[in-house]
């Protein structure tokens, strides 16, 4: 193994963790966004979020940052989607209990 070897290899585990940070980072902002319910400014990130998607894959060498993009694009829609359900739920208050 010659080191060009090592640094390309090198090379696809960074752009993967790369593009796994930055789908987490997008995932956040879509909703961040979507917590707004502006249709416009919804349309637009969801839109953005697969622009992202179709040229990741189309500029890049072989499919793991791709994979790392969708990996954290979704995780950190989920996350952060639940995160505000149970924040919903923890603000309410709690019905009074009679003693």
């Amino acid at each position: 193994m010659t080191i060009l070897e090592f640094m390309r290899i090198v090379g696809f585990m960074l752009r993967a963790l790369g593009a796994l940070v930055f789908g987490v980072g997008a995932g956040w902002l879509v909703i961040h966004v979507l917590k707004w319910q502006l249709w416009q400014l919804a349309a637009a990130a969801v839109l953005g979020l697969m622009a992202t998607f179709v040229l990741l894959g189309h500029w890049t060498d072989g499919g793991g940052a791709m994979g790392a993009f969708g990996l954290g694009a979704g995780g950190g829609l989920l996350v952060w989607g639940l995160l505000e359900e149970r924040m919903e739920q923890a603000s309410k208050p709690r019905r009074p209990t009679r003693r």
